[in-house]
């Protein structure tokens, strides 16, 4: 075990969060009936591609005066056309076997009764969706997602009727996420503030770097605290908005601190920290120490022997088990 120079650091506390404009909420631009746009409603959790049909909305029509009455009346209307373009192509034919009409004279006519048949076809299909459902549209509209995500909230269901504006999901572009990292403001003249960070999960595991993010400077008055934001990579999905990390923050200068390789130390099953120093052949005695923090498998202590003292690296472990007996 050893003094070292090493950049001196200040570990706090950070919470995951999502940057700005990375959630978006999408709403009803008409007011309509939802329908799913799949045989499956989507569900929350759910990663999609931008431009992804989520969901299609069927429009609600307004509803003018005499609605019914009007479409019974072009109804009406068209089958009397029909009717007279019928007769009119009869008389046509008769005229042109008798040798007093024109051949120009019957394809009018026909082409007459098909434009008839046409607007009959229309005001039927009319009538018969105002008696199904009067107030919806013959025109769908697909609502699809803004961007890449993952959908966090679904407000709507299946056959709900939204209004205009209304609240209908909310995707998430988790891709990139910020930390959030309240300092005391005391200690606000001891960092680096365009240095990138460290942060390792509140359990432990790899240590990623973060690089300062462009954020809007804000603070806690509550607490004396000022919040510093990075932004790390999460492509791979292993940070969640709202979990707690460990955040490593140089501060200016360096300093002397004993280090000794982090498989050295033992904690025990009150979290306390020990290690074993061999002070002479086939000798060791444990000492109980205090760890800092861990930087790439380097334990940096608080308090521990004196410098220059032989620590166990490999098999600290096995000793622990010999002196308690616990591998009897």
């Amino acid at each position: 075990m050893e003094f070292k120079a090493t950049e001196s650091a200040i570990r706090q506390v950070g919470e995951v969060v999502l940057p700005p404009g990375r959630m978006l909420t999408v709403s009803a631009p008409i007011a309509g009936t939802i329908q799913t746009a799949t045989e499956s409603a989507p569900t929350i959790g759910t990663r999609i591609k931008a431009g992804r049909i989520v969901f299609r909305l069927l429009p609600l029509l307004p509803v003018p005066r005499d609605l019914r009455v009007t479409a019974e009346a072009e109804a009406l209307s068209a089958q009397s056309r029909m009717e007279a373009a019928k007769i009119k192509v009869a008389r046509a034919e008769r005229m042109l076997q008798d040798r007093v009409g024109s051949q120009r004279a019957l394809e009018d006519a026909h082409q007459e009764q098909k434009l008839a048949e046409t607007s009959l076809q229309a005001a039927g299909t009319k009538l018969d969706q105002l008696n199904r459902s009067p107030l919806e549209a013959d025109v769908i509209v697909p609502i699809p997602a803004p961007q890449d995500g993952i959908l966090r909230q679904i407000y709507v269901g299946t056959g709900q009727v939204v209004t205009s504006g209304a609240a209908l999901f909310e995707i998430a572009d988790l891709d990139e996420v910020w930390i959030r990292v309240p300092i005391y403001v005391g200690d606000i003249s001891r960092v680096m503030m365009n240095t990138p960070v460290k942060v390792q999960a509140w359990n432990g595991g790899r240590i990623r770097p973060a690089k300062p993010a462009p954020a809007l400077p804000s603070a806690d008055p509550a607490n004396s605290t000022a919040d510093l934001f990075y932004q790390l990579d999460n492509r791979d999905m292993s940070w969640r908005p709202g979990e707690k990390v460990s955040v490593i923050l140089s501060s200016q200068g360096q300093e002397s601190r004993l280090q000794v390789p982090w498989s050295a130390i033992l904690l025990d099953v009150h979290g306390s920290a020990w290690l074993y120093e061999n002070t002479a052949p086939q000798t060791y005695v444990r000492y109980r120490v205090e760890v800092d923090r861990v930087l790439e498998g380097t334990a940096i202590l608080v308090r521990g022997p004196k410098p220059g003292a032989k620590v166990v690296s490999t098999g600290a472990a096995e000793l622990y088990g010999t002196e308690f007996g616990a591998g009897k």
